[in-house]
Formats: structure tokens, C-alpha cells, sequence
């Protein structure tokens, strides 16, 4: 789970912070930053995985074109980001072995530059690499939206009262990678026109802390489920796990069905509740074409298979997999889920949501679950804010201000995007904002969604 993000240097983020909750809904016109932040934590996701060159050729644009642009044409000359993460204790690598981790709060940081190197071609650079422990003094986030009766399965109590080590750190001229433990193994290496994040060649659970946070990164999903690709039966060779945009969906509902049939029966009863007229969902063994292929009963008994459903059933429907599939843990990253789904069912959508996400007040050992939206939608924005629960839920309002900067002494001004936090009344922060930027984020919002009942709803909040 990540609980804060830090960026400056790329594309429109400059000194950007940014915290987030279980369910984080970010909401805003185009082009005002909120696909540039998924952007930015999917290089980051690339980065821990690969070298460099790789990871920023699977971005849209040139690597240039990443970094900051200014008035005046120049760019900025670094991309930094910074990240701290909540894990789960217990990690595994790929070849069998298994650690349990003894701080599952974890601060990251990279920063990369470009340069001209000795033939005179354009190259992408390693500057510093960080991974610490985060102190509990410091921890404001656990305290936010953790319950005290759960602190201590998150914030183990051997971390107090000492500086805990880096696992990775960068001094004048290399970098250090380092085994738990003050007398653990230690790795070093040079910082000379290093091009791949150190962090990436962890492997094992000799360095356990590393791979829990590179695991944690690399796995990150970022949905943009294509109604084509959710259509298509699985062919037998199919892997049985959701992509991106959402094939292999009939090979997910069949390895469910077949593993776990109370888990197909919750998917049965919340997608009937979603869509009251569909009595049932299967997914069908076509042997003939050596597929899976699902198919839905609806109320007056006729039978459709998934290639005549429409976007906003199989978005429902995935959601829905998700929810029930015992196999899926970590963060979803979800671009604009309200596409093809009715605004009356706005309001169960992001009750659907909340639900997918991991609830701390909650005396259950669960996987850690995470969401990320990204919408234009003004009904599943006022539909979340009802939902009360500030603990699970956070919304943000992402705008694209003017601002002015000192470059090499000169004044520029740069487009930037900034994120405030909807906050109702008292509510606590991880990061620090102004009493004024909640009152201008709140009028913001009420403009955003042009309408008067939520308005009269954010003032009786703040008026208690």
C-alpha cells in the first residue's frame, strides 16, 4: 500500500506531496494532472523492475519530453520521487523462500538526471537511491488511519527508540545496498553512470526488506479496461489472473469457480445488486474451441455470453471478481470506472469500491487492498463524500495552477499541477495543509460539482 507520494521534475509536478487512503478518488477536469500522477507511479512501477532505458521507453513521449518543461523551453535537469509504503509482514521470493519483515513502513526515494555522455548521446542516470525504515515519531499517516488497537500489528515495537537502518543508501560516489541488521550482508556499487535502480536487482529474501518494497511497487496495477478485451472468452493457455484492460476475465472467473464456488455465488448476489435484471453469472467450459467463456442468466431467463454485454456490466463484473478473488492483494489503480455505467448506479459503484479496499477499524487478518480513482465523474464524487468515512475514503480535487520558479536565477513560469485534499471539517492529515487551501478546496469542489445539495451537505459538516 503506498500512503504518500513526493514528485518534482516530471511532467507537471514540481514539489508535489500528495498522501492516500485505502480508497483515494481523485477528481478533476481534463487536463489537469490526475492521469499525469498515474503516469508517474507507473515509471516509477517500470523502474523498480528494469533499467532505466526501458522503463521510460514504455511512457508515452520521449524521456526528454518527462521532464518538467518551462517558459522558456529548458527543462528540469532532475525527476525525483519519494514514496513511503505500508507492506504485509510475510514475503516470498520466486524461487521458494520466505521472510517475515521486521518494519513494514518503508520510506523510498530515486532521482534520476540526464546527461550527455562520452560519445555525445543523451543518457539517463542514477543520482541517489534511498530505502529507510520510517521512525515512529515521524509516522504520521499510521496514526491518521490506523485505529490504536491496530498500530501494533503495523508498527512493530522494536523500531523504537533507535535509528533503524538503511537498506539502501548513496554517498559521494556509490551506492550501498545492505542486508537487515547492522552485521548483515553489504553490497556496493559505484555511482558512476549507474542506469539501473539498485533496488531492481533484488531477488531474495537475503535483503528482505528491499524485495518486499520492489514487490510492492513492481505489482502494481493500473486498470484501463477495454469493453473489447473484456468481451473475448480465455483460450485454455489464458493466464488465469485480469490484465490492464482486462482480458482474461473468463479465465479469472473460472479459476474461482473452480477453486473457491462461495466466492463465484458472492460474485452471483453483489452483481445482482449492482444490476438488479442479471439473476446469474457462469463462466462455461467451451471445449470445442478450447475456451472459457462467460455467460450471464438474466431475470425473464434468457442467456447472453459476455460478447453482447454492455461496458458497464463488465466493468461492474470485474470489479466484482476483484472484490471476491482471495488471490488479488495490493493497488488497483483505476482510470475513470464510471465509464459506461448508469449515474443511478453511481452511489452501489462506490460502495463497491469502499468495499474492495482494506478497513483498519476492522479486527480482521486481511491482505492489504488499495484503490486508486481517477474520474470526471461529479456523481461518483458527491456519491463517495456521503459515504462518511474518511478513514477508508479520501477525496482529492486536482487543479493545474501557474506558478513562478528560479532557474539558474532567472523567473520562470511553469504550469504545475496541485491536488488538495476534500476534508470534512476537523478531519486529520498526514500532510499539512492551510486552512484556506481546505476552504478554496471545498468551493472548488462544490463548483466541480455544480450543485446545491451538496453544498448545503458540505456546510451542515462543517458546521458541527
Amino acid at each position: 500500500m503506498i500512503t504518500k507520494i513526493e514528485i518534482n521534475g516530471f511532467k507537471t509536478f514540481t514539489k508535489f506531496q500528495m498522501e492516500f487512503a485505502p480508497l483515494t478518488i481523485i477528481a478533476g477536469t481534463n487536463a489537469s494532472g490526475k492521469s499525469n500522477l498515474f503516469d508517474a507511479m507507473q515509471l516509477l512501477s517500470r523502474i523498480v523492475d528494469t533499467d532505466l532505458k526501458t522503463a521510460f521507453s514504455e511512457q508515452r513521449g520521449s524521456a526528454s519530453e518527462l521532464f518538467t518543461l518551462y517558459e522558456n523551453g529548458s527543462t528540469a535537469t532532475e525527476i525525483s520521487f519519494a514514496i513511503e509504503l505500508l507492506l504485509d509482514k510475510n514475503i516470498k521470493d520466486k524461487f521458494g523462500g520466505t521472510a517475515q519483515l521486521k518494519y513494514t513502513r518503508l520510506r523510498y526515494e530515486i532521482a534520476i538526471k540526464q546527461i550527455i555522455n562520452d560519445r555525445g548521446v543523451q543518457e539517463l542516470v542514477i543520482v541517489s537511491e534511498f530505502l529507510n525504515p520510517i521512525r515512529h515519531e515521524l509516522d504520521k499517516w499510521l496514526k491518521v488511519y490506523i485505529p490504536k488497537k491496530g498500530l501494533e500489528k503495523w508498527r512493530p515495537k522494536v523500531i523504537s527508540g533507535k535509528r533503524g537502518v538503511a537498506y539502501i543508501d548513496t554517498d559521494s560516489d556509490r551506492v550501498n545496498l545492505r542486508q537487515d541488521g547492522k552485521g548483515g550482508i553489504k553490497k556496493e556499487f559505484s555511482l558512476n553512470n549507474i542506469n539501473q535502480a539498485i533496488i531492481s536487482v533484488v531477488n531474495s529474501v537475503d535483503f528482505p526488506h528491499a524485495l518486499g518494497a520492489k514487490e510492492e511497487i513492481k505489482n502494481w496495477r493500473f486498470l484501463q479496461l477495454n469493453p473489447e478485451d473484456l468481451r473475448q472468452p480465455s483460450s485454455y493457455l489464458a493466464k488465469d489472473d485480469i490484465t490492464h484492460t482486462g482480458q482474461n476475465l473468463a479465465a479469472a472467473l473460472h479459476r474461482i469457480k473452480n477453486s473457491d464456488p462461495i466466492s463465484l455465488m458472492q460474485i452471483n448476489r453483489r452483481l445482482n445488486a449492482l444490476l438488479p435484471s442479471i439473476s446469474s453469472v457462469d463462466v462455461i467450459d467451451d471445449k470445442v474451441g478450447k475456451q472459457f467463456v462467460i455467460q450471464v442468466k438474466t431475470q425473464d431467463g434468457r442467456v447472453f455470453t459476455s460478447r453482447v454485454l454492455s461496458e458497464g456490466t463488465l466493468r461492474l463484473l470485474t470489479l466484482c471478481v476483484f472484490l471476491f478473488d482471495k488471490d488479488h492483494k495490493g493497488l488497483l489503480c483505476f482510470e475513470e470506472p464510471e465509464n459506461g455505467v448508469h449515474p443511478a448506479r453511481m452511489k452501489l459503484t462506490a460502495k463497491l469500491l469502499m468495499d474492495l479496499v482494506s478497513h483498519f477499524e476492522e479486527d480482521v487478518d486481511q491482505e492489504l487492498r488499495q484503490v486508486i480513482v481517477n474520474t470526471h465523474s461529479p456523481v461518483l464524487v458527491g456519491d463517495s463524500f456521503k459515504l462518511n468515512n474518511q478513514n477508508v475514503c479520501r477525496i482529492w480535487l486536482s487543479q493545474l495552477i501557474t506558478q513562478f520558479v528560479t532557474i539558474n536565477h532567472v523567473k520562470q513560469k511553469i504550469q504545475i499541477t496541485k491536488m488538495l485534499p476534500v476534508v470534512k471539517g476537523a478531519s486529520q492529515l498526514s500532510i499539512d495543509f492551510s486552512e484556506n487551501e481546505r476552504k478554496l478546496t471545498l468551493a472548488s469542489v462544490v463548483d466541480y460539482l455544480q450543485t446545491s445539495d451538496f453544498e448545503q451537505e458540505i456546510q451542515q459538516i462543517e458546521d458541527k
